[in-house]
């Protein structure tokens, strides 16, 4: 156990944290809540739309709905288009068969949100096409007719996310039935591989590989191979150590590192494998950089690289050259547009992860209803610190708070078992966030 003096030296939380680990790791303050004393009826309506239904979305739309004064007369349009909340972080282990069921990782968000009533919340399957900040409309392609809609707000929340590039499930892809539909696709063709590439080594790449090397790799049973563009996987970010550490865990499960590698092409052969370019670099006996193209077949291809913002209805000069909404560090309002906020992925306030975009909103929440009821919004005070955990299966793992390594005892006790799919459902019902127990 962390002596009383590690709540100073770890000030950041986990992704994935659990209740456990998170009061390990952590000194978290209660989260401020404006008291409604007020029984006024409303004389007008304040309609907030959020975009996305995620991790930040969902938790937002719950408290404004739960503790806003009742006097601001709130309704809320929650806008995504998926009707159910997709925990992503156990997405790497739900791809693979018999493991995580849908059940674990897709959740209903209609009962948690029925309780409000229809004149307080409606949620519009469908995804944003346009957005006029100065008009304060957005335009909305809807699922269930594919009709155009526009919808008038009060105050925008741009909470939409992001997606990875080569339509890999481990984020929302155009619908939930969508989603389904290329997870039990993956599901069949691991089945069915007798080898499988992992191209991308951050921590989704690295994540799926020491899965697949745990259930097959360790058997013997399919060859797992992942594909690292750097000469340690994880990125530069992460303290060496942490990035070896991988490497030597990903080993006992039987995966080879290919690394200094790019994919430069996929096609698929005659056989029916996917064949890949690769191409890599290295240092020479001269001190000079040499590069090398080569093919490699395999039965399957994870691509697990390139994630972008789902900002692409944003109008241009909204956006930085991330694609990330530009947004005041203090507020989280967009820049120039004060009734605009945005969080998590889709805003350049901090760099895109779990843990940011859980402070984010949890700053949010009770700060917009101060907003609301027309008090002066506090000032966020965002916490930087890097904060990374990566699991191996479920029964590895490492990962880094600021300069310190975290153990992979850690790691196992409190995240690699579960992936947080047992506290996930309460997040979908609007109990709590990842790391705020009441809410």
């Amino acid at each position: 156990m962390f002596p009383e003096s590690s709540y100073y030296w770890i000030p950041g939380l986990l992704v994935l944290v659990s209740p456990l680990l998170f009061r390990l790791l952590s000194s978290s303050k209660k989260t401020q809540e404006l008291i409604d004393t007020d029984t006024t009826s409303p004389t007008t309506t304040h309609t907030v739309v959020i975009l996305g239904a995620g991790l930040a979305g969902v938790p937002l739309a719950h408290h404004l709905l739960k503790h806003t004064p009742a006097s601001v007369g709130l309704r809320v349009v929650l806008v995504s288009p998926n009707d159910e909340l997709l925990w992503t972080y156990a997405t790497v282990r739900a791809i693979l068969p018999d493991m995580f069921g849908n059940e674990k990782i897709f959740l209903p968000l209609g009962p948690g949100f029925a309780k409000y009533g229809v004149f307080k919340f409606e949620h519009v399957v469908g995804m944003a096409q346009s957005l006029d900040p100065e008009a304060n409309r957005v335009v909305v392609s809807t699922k269930v007719d594919q009709q155009q809609r526009i919808i008038d707000y009060d105050t925008l929340v741009i909470a939409t996310g992001s997606s990875f590039k080569e339509g890999m499930p481990f984020k929302n892809l155009t619908d939930t039935a969508a989603t389904k539909d290329k997870i039990h696709s993956l599901r069949k063709k691991i089945a069915a591989a007798r080898s499988i590439v992992v191209a991308g080594a951050g921590q989704t790449g690295v994540e799926v590989a020491g899965e697949l090397g745990q259930e097959y790799g360790l058997e013997g049973t399919k060859e797992i191979t992942l594909i690292a563009d750097d000469a340690l996987p994880l990125g530069p970010d992460v303290r060496d150590d942490v990035r070896r550490t991988a490497v030597r865990e990903l080993a006992k499960l039987k995966v080879k590192v290919v690394t200094n590698t790019h994919v430069v092409g996929a096609a698929v052969t005659p056989a029916g494998k996917q064949s890949l370019a690769l191409r890599t670099s290295g240092k020479n006996k001269n001190n000079k950089t040499d590069t090398a193209t080569t093919t490699l077949e395999t039965d399957l291809y994870i691509p697990t690289f390139g994630v972008r913002p789902n900002t692409a209805f944003v109008p241009a000069a909204m956006l930085d050259a991330d694609d990330r909404v530009k947004v005041d560090r203090d507020t989280l309002q967009a820049t120039g547009h004060a009734n605009v906020f945005a969080l998590g992925d889709a805003s350049n306030a901090q760099t895109a992860n779990g843990k940011h975009a859980d402070a984010q909103v949890r700053f949010l929440a009770p700060a917009m209803q101060y907003r609301l009821a027309g008090c002066t919004m506090p000032t966020y005070k965002a916490d930087d610190t890097f904060v990374f955990a990566v699991t191996l299966g479920p029964y590895r793992g490492t990962g880094q708070v600021g300069s310190w390594r975290l153990w992979g005892w850690i790691i196992r006790l409190t995240v690699a078992k579960h992936m947080g799919t047992d506290y996930a459902p309460e997040i979908a019902a609007g109990n709590r966030t990842m790391t705020e127990t009441k809410w």
